[in-house]
């Protein structure tokens, strides 16, 4: 399976997902909305960013 990698994010929402080992858009998806937003620096706008990444790829989010 490929993987891709992270769109451009704002710095603390980038830090949150690597602080959750979040290295590439599948792992994202697979982690779901809920729980990336309960990440402490990711919030509603890296969400949006990380679905249209992911529409590109014909993948979504989990909810």
């Amino acid at each position: 399976m490929t993987s891709h990698p992270l769109p451009r994010i704002s710095a603390p929402a980038a830090r949150a997902l690597e602080g959750a080992g979040i290295t590439t858009l599948e792992q994202a998806a697979a982690y779901g909305a809920g729980a990336l937003l309960d990440l402490h620096g990711f919030g509603p706008k890296g969400i949006v960013i990380l679905r249209a990444a992911l529409t590109e790829l014909g993948l979504e989010l989990e909810d």
